[in-house]
Formats: structure tokens, C-alpha cells, sequence
């Protein structure tokens, strides 16, 4: 009897959860169904998937995830009742040379915190910055997400990047000097293709002013540490605790599983908690907490909810593996399989961790048994697996920016597909140049 690959599982059921969500259909409702769907056509019997669907729902992972989701939501609301965030919009968009310069660094800056989810930190940002609605919601979406995530092969705090120089025993500024070139080549990209130079006025946007009286400010480098004051006590007070738990958690005798989810979640729950702290006391008082919990936080963490769940169900029925076997018994080149594996996993998790922790461990065996030079190969990995992550609709980066602007899925991935894609030609002819040079 005819078997029908898991590769062609995979893109049929991703097609129709993005057809779903062009159609209205709520994405973590989509997602979930589609998971299900996919897991019994995988041979999965109906009880295994009730059990992996209500294991993913008791994961310690995803319940902290929701939390941070809610506190990152509420931060954010309380920053827009308090004045906090157009005073942050007005300091960035005074010191950039211009308003498109100022969309693209101001997601980039939330980018160096890498907390699940948090685009939807930047996404009101980026929104009030947009204060003469020159642009659409589906570029608005397609600039928060980009510049977000220009970061993710080189930052060393990013969860993924710490796991790819554990696998590989790269030094981590060796493999942050080897990725050097993908931040400068998606930050080129998304100016070209995103934010195109247009007719836009080079005066700075006047967003709504702070409700309580501004003092008197002397210098532009002052209102710009005022501006970025309580995402910076974030950030800070995350970077801070984050090296304290490093230190401190060998010393706790603590499982690999606690520690992992301790050190992923409590700083930066810490940090939003210090930064919220900070709002409070600039504003005079709680009352701008009141009601930031709403209707549509409620709606986001359900759709983050059916994503883990078809992640899980993804997992469950071990789809990236048996893609991976589908493509090496193919007689594939060592080299396609080397960056398809990665981007397979990325679109199948929609995560970083996912496309490092699925592949990574195949892919460095691939590397060693092919002659291919290990550091090309890990650059070439890197960013098909990056790639992957971007255009999956599992990403909750790019789940938070669309709810947000209301844009939709299709039209957003149609927003930046092209400069992704040429990005990755760009990383395919510069590990080709790695790989004869290190020969």
C-alpha cells in the first residue's frame, strides 16, 4: 500500500491551518484540530493523543509561558495608560534620523530580551510610531516581526544560540563572529524590502504626550534615558538575575529540568516585575494595572495554547524524525539534507530550541560522516533552521504581532517571504565560500 510521506503530511496540514486563519478561523482552535488531524494520520491512536494533548497542557513550560504572557501583556497595557510608551516612541524616533529608522531599531532593542513571545511588547510600539497610518497592519506586523528576530544567531542570551554553541563546542564568540553576517544582512533586507524608502515625512512623529506633568528636560540624551527607562530596568534587571541564577543554580543540586525553567522564566519574570514596580512609581499609583488584563490577552493565550498543543502532537508523532529519514534514504546530497533538516524543524516547532534541539544533534552527525568543514556546515544549519522558524505559523512572535496589528497570517508572511528568502541565499553562497575556504 501507497505510504504518504511526512514531509507531505506536514505541508498539507500546515496549508490548511494557514488557510483556517485567512478564513477567521481562530489560529489556536486551527492549530489544535490540525495537530490532532495530523497525529491519528500518523497512526496515533485516539487515547495517545488525548494523553500527549493533556500532558502539553499540564507542561510546567507552557503554564509559566502563559504567565509571562500575561504579565508582558499587562506591562505593556500599563506602559500605554501611564504615558510610557510614547515617551519611549518619541525618544527613539527623536534620536533616529528618521521615522524608518526608528520602526526598524525599536523592535531591534526589545529583540536583545529573549522572552517567548515578546514581540507583543514591541508591537504597540512600533504601532504608536505609525502615528500617520502610512503603513498597513500587515507591514506594521511584517517590520515587528522582522526586526525582532535579527538577532537570533548571534545574541549569546538567546535560549537557541546558548544550545547550538553547547552541541557544536563552539566557542560562543567564535560562533557569534561565524553568524556576524546574518544581523547586518536581515537588517539591510528589512530596510529594502519592509521599510523602503518613501515619501514620508523626516520630521520626528508627534505622539500623545505623557498625561502627568513632564518636567523640564535639558538635553535629547536625557529624554532618551527617560524614554527607555522601564524597558531598560527590564532588560537590566533580567541580564542581572539571569548571571546570578548561572552562578548560583550548580550550587542548588537542583534536576536539569527545574533548573532549565527556572533560568528561562523567573529573571525575566523578575525584570518585568522591577520594570512594572518602576511604572507604578512614575505614575503615582496601581491604577494603571487596572483592567490590563483583557478580552484579547484572554484570546492570545488560547491561540499560544492549541500552538503548543500541535507542537506537542507534532512531537508526539515523531514527524521531524521520520521527515529526516524520508530525505536521507532519498539519496539526498549530505549538504541539502544539512540545512532542509533545520528547516523543517523550524517550521514544525515555530521555536528556536526547536530547530537546535530537533536537527542540530542529526545534522552534527551528518557534518562529520560527509567531510563537509564543520563550522560551514553549523553556519549553513543555522540559518535554514532560522528561516524555517520565521515562516512557521507556530512562531508565537508572529502569532502576538498579527493578533495585535489584526493583519492576518498569509498577508504577513507575504510581507517578508522575499527578503527571508533571499537572505538564505545569501547564507547558502557564504557557507559555500566557508566551505572552500576550509577545506
Amino acid at each position: 500500500m501507497f505510504s504518504i510521506p511526512a514531509l507531505i503530511k506536514i505541508l498539507v496540514i500546515f496549508s490548511l491551518v494557514v488557510i483556517a486563519t485567512a478564513k477567521h478561523v481562530h489560529l489556536g482552535l486551527a492549530a489544535a484540530i490540525g495537530g490532532i488531524v495530523i497525529a491519528l494520520w500518523q497512526g496515533l491512536t485516539p487515547a495517545a493523543v488525548a494523553v500527549a494533548a493533556v500532558r502539553e497542557l499540564l507542561n510546567p513550560d507552557l503554564i509559566l509561558l502563559v504567565v509571562l504572557l500575561a504579565a508582558i501583556m499587562a506591562f505593556s497595557a500599563a506602559m500605554k495608560k501611564s504615558g510610557a510608551m510614547d515617551t519611549f516612541a518619541n525618544a527613539i524616533a527623536e534620536a533616529a534620523p528618521s521615522r524608518r529608522v526608528a520602526l526598524a531599531i525599536t523592535p531591534l532593542l526589545i529583540g536583545t530580551l529573549p522572552m517567548p513571545g515578546g514581540a507583543i511588547i514591541s508591537a504597540p510600539l512600533v504601532g504608536a510610531m505609525n502615528d500617520d497610518d502610512s503603513r498597513s497592519p500587515e507591514t506594521l506586523s511584517a517590520i515587528n516581526y522582522w526586526f525582532r528576530h535579527i538577532l537570533e544567531l548571534i545574541w549569546p542570551l538567546y535560549p537557541a544560540f546558548i544550545l547550538t554553541a553547547g552541541l557544536t563546542k563552539l566557542p560562543i564568540t567564535t560562533l557569534m563572529v561565524l553568524n556576524l553576517y546574518a544581523p547586518i544582512t536581515l537588517f539591510t533586507l528589512g530596510l529594502i524590502f519592509i521599510l523602503p524608502r518613501g515619501r514620508e515625512s523626516t520630521a520626528h512623529p508627534r505622539l500623545e504626550q505623557d498625561s502627568a506633568p513632564r518636567k523640564l528636560e535639558k538635553t535629547k540624551l536625557h529624554r532618551l534615558v527617560r524614554g527607555i527607562a522601564p524597558l531598560g530596568i527590564v532588560l537590566g534587571s533580567y541580564i542581572v538575575l539571569d548571571v546570578i541564577w548561572e552562578l548560583a543554580a550548580p550550587r542548588l543540586g537542583l534536576d536539569a529540568t527545574t533548573k532549565s525553567l527556572v533560568g528561562r522564566y523567573a529573571p525575566v519574570l523578575c525584570g518585568i516585575v522591577i520594570g512594572s514596580l518602576y511604572l507604578v512609581k512614575i505614575a503615582g499609583g496601581p491604577q494603571i494595572f487596572k483592567k490590563s488584563i483583557t478580552k484579547s490577552t484572554l484570546g492570545l493565550i488560547a491561540v499560544v495554547i492549541g500552538i503548543r498543543i500541535f507542537s506537542a502532537l507534532m512531537n508526539a508523532a515523531d514527524l521531524a524524525h521520520a521527515a529526516s529519514i524520508e530525505l536521507a534514504s532519498a539519496g539526498i546530497p549530505s549538504i541539502i539534507v544539512i540545512a532542509l533538516l533545520p528547516f523543517i524543524s523550524g517550521i514544525v516547532t515555530g521555536v528556536g530550541l526547536g530547530y537546535v534541539g530537533l536537527s542540530m544533534p542529526i545534522v552534527l552527525g551528518l557534518i562529520s560522516s560527509s567531510g563537509i568543514p564543520f563550522k560551514a556546515g553549523v553556519v549553513i544549519a543555522g540559518a535554514f533552521g532560522y528561516a524555517g522558524m520565521m515562516f512557521s505559523p507556530l512562531h508565537v512572535c508572529m502569532v502576538v504581532t498579527v493578533q495585535h496589528f489584526k493583519a492576518t497570517l498569509p498577508s504577513t508572511i507575504r510581507k517578508f517571504a522575499l527578503p527571508l528568502g533571499i537572505f538564505v541565499a545569501i547564507a547558502s553562497v557564504y557557507g559555500a565560500i566557508l566551505m572552500t575556504v576550509m577545506k
